[in-house]
């Protein structure tokens, strides 16, 4: 399932595709806008959310 953010500065919405929300948001902070290229803090519970997803793709030892 593909994700979606929205900019805090702009507004403008940001598709997450299920591979990169597995592989990067549980270990990222932010993610830039590709609108107007300012940085967004990933809230905590997509971080979460990212890290399950990761333990269930790879398995929990990692």
């Amino acid at each position: 399932m593909d994700y979606i953010m929205f900019c805090d500065h702009c507004g403008m919405p940001k598709p997450i595709v299920e591979h990169i929300m597995r592989e990067y948001f549980w270990i990222a902070h932010q993610v830039y806008c590709s609108n107007c290229e300012k940085p967004n803090q990933i809230p905590k519970y997509l971080q979460e959310l990212a890290l399950e997803m990761h333990k269930q793709h790879y398995g929990k030892n990692e």
